[in-house]
């Protein structure tokens, strides 16, 4: 099938898509690819929706009514927008969303508008890959998360799958995790498979994947099996440096790009201790320590008070530094496998220090025959590997195949997903042939009233 993924991360910066061609297994031709950045104005109506939302753990009714409130207190509490500055800036908020007034906006408009995003970026991609809506099977659409806690079985993730399915003309799957969050599972990470699939297309086994975007996690594959695969988040990635940088800026800035602030400081280890001790503070247990599978919601992490302490450039350092450490103390949970290779995907390996201090300690604690490769170098694609993950599990959704098994996600057995709109024009014949095999699909394997968490 002809897949398009679609992925906007934790940072909600951007949409990321991508097209493939997969038979849900280990074939995978990769068609084109392509990137749209958020409006910084966009980016705080949606960070201010994961606010209302957080505030109001998950209940999307409750959090709709509170979202113009939420606008101010994330200027305020996030931004550190001062009271007297924090009017003008929903207002300018306001005439940048609607235009020519300043009426307030609402949680539905701001997801409606991300949708329409979404669709304006399969357009592009479209006309970059000369292909027309009816050659495209399927779109997997992830959806903005803005709550993921699987311990009360809660995962939030939104978007109008049907809307999307509408303005496209093409079948959209979307609402991949609810199942397995409601199964028992943690809903997280969805990345593994799509990882083991590239590995075997590559003969690259035995594997270490380590994606680093808001959080970090880590896909240990050493076979071709179902049980040949685990995947766990092994701490932050970007999430905490970007962070600290909102806040120390002001929201001005949102990241330390290209390490403009770490790659000229010095690293504290004697934080980065404090760090591994005080920064997951809402996780039950000691995170570092609990055995995978584990994940991590991107409001588990905090910026420590000691952090304040340091210059700007020996925070920044300092933080890139555990993003790093973090993932070479995952190791202890390999069970003995040392990888072969080493798969570093992912937006934060644009980070030079993150990169380096990932080179010296890895190597330090495992020696220096190991191969550390970006995913391009490795000839994959890094930019796009997010989005085709999703591309390709929405095949095996239609397919009715595994897209989470125990090993990854700690669900009690390998289970499908997802929910399945039609466009009014109907769905391609391969696509009608699944549905006729897998109508549970049609249903999101779910009765819908049952729940709200996915609009």
């Amino acid at each position: 099938m002809l897949s398009i993924g679609l992925m906007s991360g934790t940072s909600m910066d951007g949409i990321d898509a991508a097209l493939i061609e997969t038979d849900g297994e280990h074939q995978i031709a990769e068609l084109g690819d392509i990137s749209c950045d958020y409006d910084a104005d966009f980016g705080i109506l949606l960070k201010s929706a994961e606010y209302a939302v957080r505030q109001l753990s998950g209940n999307l009714p409750a959090a709709k009514a509170f979202y113009q409130q939420a606008i101010e207190h994330y200027l305020q509490n996030e931004l550190g927008v001062i009271d007297t500055d924090v009017s003008t800036k929903v207002n300018q908020l306001s005439l940048y969303f609607h235009g020519d007034n300043e009426k307030p906006i609402t949680f539905d408009q701001v997801v409606q508008r991300s949708t329409e995003l979404h669709a304006d970026i399969v357009s592009k991609l479209l006309k970059k890959t000369h292909r027309s809506p009816d050659e495209i099977d399927v779109i997997g659409y992830h959806g903005q998360t803005l709550l993921h806690r699987p311990s009360a079985k809660i995962t939030v993730q939104v978007g109008d799958g049907a809307l999307l399915a509408k303005i496209t003309g093409i079948t959209v799957v979307n609402d991949f995790r609810r199942r397995d969050v409601f199964s028992g599972g943690q809903g997280a990470p969805f990345a593994p498979l799509y990882h083991q699939a590239l590995a075997i297309r590559d003969h690259k086994i035995p594997t270490a994947v380590v994606n680093c975007g808001g959080i970090a996690n880590v896909t240990v594959i050493t076979g071709k099996g179902l049980t040949d695969v685990v995947g766990f988040d092994t701490g932050p990635g970007n999430g905490l440096i970007d962070r600290y940088i909102k806040q120390r800026t002001h929201g001005k800035e949102s990241m330390d790009r290209n390490a403009k602030y770490g790659s000229s400081g010095r690293v504290n280890e004697e934080t980065i201790k404090l760090l591994y001790e005080k920064s997951i503070t809402s996780h039950s247990g000691d995170f570092f320590r609990s055995k995978p599978p584990k994940s991590l919601d991107i409001a588990d992490f905090s910026l420590i008070p000691e952090l304040n302490i340091l210059s700007i450039q020996d925070a920044c350092a300092t933080l890139e530094a555990f993003t790093a450490d973090a993932i070479v103390h995952s190791t202890e949970f390999f069970d003995g496998v040392i990888p072969t290779y080493w798969i570093l995907a992912g937006g934060g390996w644009n980070n030079p220090v993150i990169r380096r201090e990932l080179d010296i300690r890895l190597k330090e604690k495992l020696g220096s025959q190991i191969e550390v490769m970006t995913a391009d170098e490795v000839g994959w694609n890094s930019r796009a590997l997010e989005a085709q993950i999703f591309a390709y599990l929405a095949v095996r959704s239609l397919m009715n195949l595994p897209i989470s098994v125990p090993g990854t996600t700690l669900v009690p057995k390998p289970l499908c997903g997802g929910h399945a709109h039609l466009p009014q024009n109907g769905t391609t014949p391969e696509v009608a042939k699944w549905l006729k095999q897998n109508p549970d699909i049609l249903s999101g394997y779910f009765n819908k009233k049952s729940s709200n968490l996915f609009l």
